[in-house]
């Protein structure tokens, strides 16, 4: 992918504006940089520190970022923004907002993106008639284009920031960052996502910066603490033991089997026609569409770092889901089938991402958003995760923190699935 020349005019900073970070502020003079990348001044974090907006990944180097970035993060990798970038998804515009030192050495990064989105989904169900209705005579109402900071299409944040560095400083500048791109694409919506709890101690200073926290949908996740498959089947209590091998029975009873592709690129279309399936069935908040160019790029990724689960019956490949790994996690992704009634697919592919993870000797197992009751029966814990939202227009923001939190989800009840689980017995 080529350079792009970016179109905004200059991300100018309203220096008056700003919190003063350090006893003795220093700023980076404004410079023309060639390309897309915008440099604009900052306030000193340590001795001085510069922004740098590039409009894509490819312009920044792969070693650099990915020093910053870390192992244990296979969505904020150079190589997986990369593919991304290159899928085409929705109308979605990238850019990377890097924080660099005097010696052009990364502190801080992120990946931001803009993305139209349709908020009708969130209506109560007694508002949407309605909705319709104002669409023919405004067809963009509450069609928004949003300003996100997120890792794209996973749940998770893209921010990394340089070990051993003070970060609240550096996440205030990224937050702000982030406001400067949305007010020069006219993006009115900004939301920079998903942290778990232990995390919050860290991003809790963008509330300084006039965002809202919020909630998106939790994560669901399994902890790791067995060795093999056959000691994560052992320690269960008997009975979600029974149920889970009667459910595997009974699909391979069927004739079903679970392969692992690390060569998919070139079945593209069929994974974009069993995704657009899912895609067009979904009941929930539904936005990203994903196509044959998502695959064809992440196909061109090393198996190290993704792999295709595909189920098989009678000769055919009758659905599959993307997994993601880093030296950390395994992630399950994008899940597709075939039109028709399903024959638990989902489940059989499920319960080979898990074995997957044990086998990789993953920390977690991220088994996404949604379908909480049957993730939490093999084991899932249903943990929150927070954003921080803010609006570039003030009246808008100031109604935001008094609208109540849509996705804010009720407590997962517990369930006691292994034997030295500590929480109440449902």
């Amino acid at each position: 992918m080529s350079p792009q020349t970016l179109d905004l005019p200059p991300l100018q900073r309203q220096i008056e504006d700003w919190p003063i970070l350090t006893a003795a502020p220093a700023f980076v003079p404004l410079q023309s940089v060639p390309g897309s990348e915008t440099e604009v001044a900052v306030p000193a974090v340590t001795a001085a520190a510069r922004l740098r907006i590039y409009d894509s990944i490819t312009q920044i180097d792969p070693a650099g970022w990915d020093e910053v970035a870390g192992r244990s993060a296979a969505p904020r990798s150079h190589a997986y923004l990369a593919a991304i970038e290159a899928a085409g998804i929705n109308d979605c515009r990238f850019y990377y907002p890097v924080l660099l030192d005097e010696h052009d050495r990364i502190l801080a990064q992120a990946c931001v993106y803009t993305i139209t989105t349709d908020f009708t989904q969130m209506l109560p169900a007694g508002l949407k008639p309605a909705a319709t209705l104002l669409r023919r005579l405004w067809p963009r109402f509450l069609q928004v284009r949003l300003t996100e900071c997120a890792s794209p299409l996973v749940p998770g944040h893209s921010v990394s920031v340089r070990e051993g560095l003070d970060r609240g400083p550096l996440i205030r500048l990224l937050g702000r960052a982030v406001g400067d791109i949305a007010r020069q694409a006219r993006s009115r919506l900004l939301v920079i996502r998903d942290f778990l709890d232990h995390e919050r101690k860290d991003f809790d200073v963008l509330l300084d910066e006039g965002y809202n926290l919020t909630s998106n949908m939790p994560l669901a996740r399994i902890r790791v603490r067995w060795k093999t498959y056959a000691e994560y089947l052992d320690s269960m209590r008997s009975r979600y033991r029974k149920d889970l091998k009667r459910r595997l029975d009974h699909v391979e009873r069927g004739g079903q089997r679970a392969v692992r592709l690390a060569a998919f690129g070139g079945r593209a279309g069929l994974w974009a026609e069993q995704v657009a399936v899912m895609y067009e069935r979904s009941k929930g908040f539904k936005r990203e569409r994903v196509g044959s160019r998502y695959y064809e790029a992440l196909g061109r990724l090393p198996a190290e770092q993704c792999l295709i689960v595909a189920a098989e019956r009678e000769g055919r490949t009758v659905a599959h889901g993307m997994v993601l790994f880093d030296d950390a996690h395994t992630i399950a992704t994008y899940f597709g089938r075939d039109a028709g009634p399903p024959g638990n697919e989902w489940f059989h592919l499920l319960n080979e991402v898990i074995r997957i993870g044990i086998e990789r000797g993953s920390e977690h197992i991220c088994l996404g958003l949604g379908s909480y009751d049957a993730k939490s029966l093999v084991g899932a814990d249903i943990e929150a995760l927070h954003c921080y939202a803010r609006s570039t227009c003030a009246p808008i923001n100031w109604l935001m923190r008094r609208i109540p939190d849509r996705m804010a989800q009720p407590a997962a009840r517990a369930r006691r699935i292994f034997r030295d689980d500590s929480t109440s017995p449902n």
